[in-house]
């Protein structure tokens, strides 16, 4: 109705986003992506997508895998050399990219920085400089444990095995073949114009302050990646598609469902986590997708294979649902 919105136009933004198979059936934005300058959320807008990036990393180290220039049970050790962390169960398996890429590596959440809260990012030199700091939390393959650290030395992989940089390799093996003309790993300056301005959560007085951009470097695998709704349709139809890859076809069909499967299950039967994906059961639907958050930015995709649906949610505030 009019009312809502009014409402919503009074009200920070959603852009939304709902696919069927290879089409975006709707698209629609809503309220302000800049409060002050009252400039309308759009389904052009640019957001900063934060870990949906996990997932374009796990489809450029399949699409790698495909081409036999990695395996999923290599050690990671054969990419990353100096890899070198406080390992206190003797008797574990090496961890390989089959843990990396599924959160089972018994890794660290994040890198030895607190980047979080103050917002400095390291490079991936230093983050592997790092490691003799930090110890591992579980034996590898025993224990779901999320990483940023392990995502970032992943995104790292992508790098060594291809011979290019994972931006360069994620813009020309993902980004150009889909048509996501919008996306980018790094943005420029003139790029973080465009960006939805990302607001904190409302303090009591019902304000909001602007959250400072976030350049991740190094662990931009993890966490870095910027799109908009138009774009990210285009990766979630590239989900439905069979056949062999080629063209708009950058996976195999059956490497797609390969990702889309359960390759760890949670204690609690209803959850797990696929190839890059997060896996989960809502009502009688087996649903994919991932989440993210980075300051200001919160930012959801979810899709049913069975079904070819897909629904794309993205915001601009830390306190969004």
């Amino acid at each position: 109705t009019d009312i809502y919105t009014l409402s919503l136009h009074d009200a920070l933004p959603i852009s939304v986003g709902i696919v069927y198979d290879q089409e975006l059936i709707y698209k629609k934005g809503f309220g302000y992506n800049n409060l002050e300058k009252k400039i309308l959320a759009t389904p052009q807008t640019l957001y900063r997508i934060a870990s949906i990036s996990k997932t374009f990393t796990a489809t450029a180290i399949m699409q790698l895998r495909d081409e036999g220039k990695l395996r999923l049970d290599d050690p990671i050790e054969k990419y990353h050399p100096g890899f070198n962390i406080q390992n206190p169960f003797r008797d574990a398996q090496q961890i390989t990219i089959f843990n990396l890429i599924t959160h089972t590596s018994g890794l660290p959440r994040n890198a030895a920085f607190p980047y979080w809260t103050d917002r400095l990012f390291p490079t991936m030199k230093e983050i592997i400089a790092a490691l003799p700091e930090q110890e591992m939390i579980y034996p590898p393959g025993t224990r779901y444990k999320y990483s940023n650290l392990g995502m970032a030395l992943l995104g790292e992989i992508v790098a060594v095995a291809s011979g290019m940089s994972y931006e360069k390799y994620i813009t020309a093996n993902v980004f150009k073949p889909l048509g996501m003309s919008s996306s980018s790993v790094f943005l420029t300056n003139l790029d973080k114009q465009e960006l939805a301005v990302p607001y904190s959560h409302r303090f009591p007085d019902g304000s909001r302050r602007i959250m400072p951009f976030t350049d991740a470097k190094g662990l931009a695998p993890a966490a870095n990646i910027t799109s908009n709704i138009d774009d990210l349709a285009k990766f979630i139809f590239q989900q439905f598609r069979k056949g062999k890859r080629g063209g708009k076809q950058i996976l195999d069909g059956h490497t797609l469902e390969e990702m889309q499967r359960i390759h760890w299950l949670n204690p609690n039967w209803a959850s797990g986590y696929g190839l890059g994906f997060r896996v989960w059961k809502q009502d009688n639907h087996t649903v994919v997708g991932h989440g993210g958050w980075v300051a200001g930015n919160r930012s959801q995709i979810s899709f049913i294979p069975k079904e070819k649906v897909g629904v794309i949610v993205l915001t601009n505030a830390d306190d969004a649902s």
